[in-house]
């Protein structure tokens, strides 16, 4: 069997190496979302012939898949590598989140191998222009825009933004305990995923290089959000909170980051709706660019 151990800190650059080859916008290549969400996905990864390899286990209680390799050299050898490896585990190879551009490279290396199935939307990434998001121009926007601008009316001179620091990463997370409460959600399984994936982000927040921003309204934390370079072209925001209580909150929020951090780049990837439709209709009102829509690969014969 391949020698698939847990993601750490150190493999950082050669995560990102290998990823830069392969520049999908899917924030599962994304080095600090496989990083903070390993625990609650059992994340596992390791390095062979130039690929980055990962495993992990599906939250239904399914066989163990693989993301699709990434990096320079054989792609064909590193399927290969796969294959056997699930193999020895007793399990069908399943490879999930392939980016329609990578169905032509395993296409071209393995022929007629895989069947490719795209199962629903609940998983596939919103991606945005920076510009819109920022600037939230036209006519789509406008309902955006003026809650933005009703906000800052209403509380001008008591609201203000700042950079989340390693100082006040506690404020983010005690936010976040408070925001789990409002909404009913302390006791739910994803809570205690999220929460694990929040406390890895912020623990080791310089490490991975995140950028946060923080909206206080008198001095209070009403909303929180942090991100990361993932390409040159791409920001992917990984957490994203406030007060639903406080209109405008949101948007301000998001619109107020993607300003002070995300200008030297195209595009900003706001990830998946995981199904909830309330967060569906939250992404798809600010009018996505394109969607990082994610396929899963067959072995042909595993269906029979």
């Amino acid at each position: 069997m391949l020698p698939f151990r847990e993601i750490t800190l150190e493999d950082k650059r050669a995560v990102e190496t290998c990823g830069s080859h392969y520049n999908y916008h899917l924030c599962e290549r994304c080095f600090v979302d496989l990083f903070m969400w390993r625990g609650h996905y059992g994340t596992q990864i390791c390095f062979k012939d130039g690929f980055l390899l990962v495993k992990m286990t599906p939250l239904d209680g399914g066989p163990d898949c693989y993301l699709a390799p990434v990096g320079e050299g054989d792609l064909g050898a590193a399927l290969d590598a796969l294959e056997a490896d699930a193999a020895e585990r007793g399990i069908p190879l399943t490879v999930v989140s392939i980016a329609e551009p990578m169905i032509e490279r395993i296409e071209a290396v393995r022929p007629g191998k895989f069947t490719f199935v795209h199962d629903n939307e609940d998983g596939d990434d919103y991606i945005y222009l920076s510009e819109k998001l920022s600037t939230l121009s036209g006519k789509k926007l406008q309902s955006k825009r003026n809650l933005v601008n009703r906000f800052k009316a209403e509380y001008e001179g008591r609201w203000s933004y700042e950079d989340i620091t390693p100082e006040t990463t506690k404020e983010a997370y005690a936010f976040h305990l408070k925001w789990c409460r409002q909404n009913g959600c302390a006791h739910h399984r994803d809570f205690e995923g999220e929460t694990c994936a929040i406390v890895q982000a912020l623990e080791n927040f310089a490490a991975l290089e995140l950028r946060g921003g923080m909206l206080r309204l008198d001095g209070e934390v009403i909303a929180f959000t942090l991100g990361c370079k993932a390409a040159p072209d791409m920001y992917v925001v990984q957490i994203e909170k406030a007060d639903h209580d406080i209109a405008g909150a949101y948007q301000m929020i998001n619109q107020q980051f993607v300003l002070r951090n995300c200008q030297d780049v195209e595009y900003v990837n706001r990830e998946e709706d995981l199904g909830l439709e309330g967060l569906r209709k939250a992404k798809k009102s600010y009018y996505p660019v394109m969607r990082g829509v994610k396929y899963a690969a067959v072995r042909k014969e595993a269906e029979r």
